[in-house]
């Protein structure tokens, strides 16, 4: 099962223009490339001699570098410190044009960073800055406040949940009811630990570890995935569900389709360099094509091109246009 090129064309072209509402944990992600030549005297640790470093965006704000490599124009709503790192946030998206306006200052949390050590293109080590947890009552206000604003103009909502305190019940619940008012999709990424959440939501994004803790199933053959995906949706009231299963591609039930019997897409992935952000780029490309009116399997079968196209990519990266008419 494999997207026609012609058809894929006419979904990037419906793509173009588009505009979703992102929201969720904003980040930023720091690389660190160096040569590995010889092991410490100090400790059994390999010794990394710099020889680049780059920062890009990561999180919620990798999804609306995603949707805007794609030629679609994010909404994106989320948090970010009083610090040296949100300002580095700000200019990579002014440099991508995304729109920050909808940025919220939380003076009371740093901006999350990622750092990561590649070493012979391989991801060595990574640091994590942050400080998890609810915003203040005003920060929660002011988030709805932009939500409330921006969702006017978009025809879908991507939720980029990665349990860091951004994505609240009281957030969730004004994007749940402006959704269903204005009768637009919302698409979430969940984390586990905020399942009940998502109730309601019209499709939800897990890789299969996730899926299992969502349900507390097993889910690593077809038909382990099946019995938790369907599970799943009824406990939810989902619309439908997108699984990602890395070498296994992905699994897709759709609102008319047996839940019993999932569509199997086999990954486009011809070489495997890193898998930073791959689900960001899944949900970003699902999203904007159903927000373009595409059909449900064609939308997955397209965000499987393009998460085949970013894994080949060192880093947390996005994939254009030309890349995914090039890889059909």
């Amino acid at each position: 099962m494999r997207l026609a090129k012609e058809r894929a064309k006419e979904i990037l072209s419906a793509i173009s223009g588009q505009k979703l509402l992102v929201f969720g944990d904003l980040m930023l992600d720091e690389y660190i490339f160096g040569d590995v030549n010889r092991i410490s005297p100090e400790a059994p640790v390999p010794i990394v001699r710099i020889t680049g470093e780059k920062r890009v965006l990561g999180g919620a704000a990798n999804v609306a570098s995603n949707l805007k490599a794609l030629g679609a124009e994010p909404l994106l709503v989320g948090t970010i410190g009083n610090d040296n790192a949100g300002r580095h946030l700000i200019e990579l998206l002014s440099k991508l044009g995304v729109d920050d306006s909808g940025l919220v200052k939380n003076p009371s949390q740093p901006t999350i960073i990622k750092t990561r050590v590649i070493g012979q293109h391989q991801q060595m080590l990574r640091i994590d800055r942050e400080e998890p947890g609810l915003p203040c009552a005003e920060v929660v206000e002011e988030l709805q406040d932009r939500i409330n604003k921006m969702i006017q103009n978009a025809s879908a909502v991507i939720v980029s949940d990665y349990a860091k305190g951004t994505v609240g019940q009281q957030v969730i619940n004004t994007i749940r009811e402006l959704a269903k008012s204005r009768q637009i999709p919302w698409i979430v990424d969940p984390k586990p630990a905020h399942k009940d959440l998502y109730f309601g939501a019209s499709a939800m994004t897990p890789n299969t570890k996730e899926l299992s803790d969502l349900t507390a199933q097993p889910a690593k053959t077809d038909d382990e995935t099946a019995t938790a995906a369907s599970s799943l949706i009824a406990e939810l009231g989902l619309t439908g569900l997108l699984v990602t299963r890395s070498e296994n591609g992905i699994a897709l039930i759709t609102p008319d389709s047996d839940r019993r019997t999932p569509c199997i897409i086999p990954t486009e992935a011809k070489e495997v360099f890193d898998v930073s952000g791959a689900g960001d780029t899944v949900i970003a490309t699902f999203s904007v094509a159903l927000a373009a009116k595409t059909d449900w399997l064609n939308a997955a079968m397209l965000a499987n091109v393009a998460a085949g196209v970013v894994v080949g990519k060192i880093g947390t990266a996005t994939t254009t246009p030309q890349e995914i008419l090039d890889r059909l």
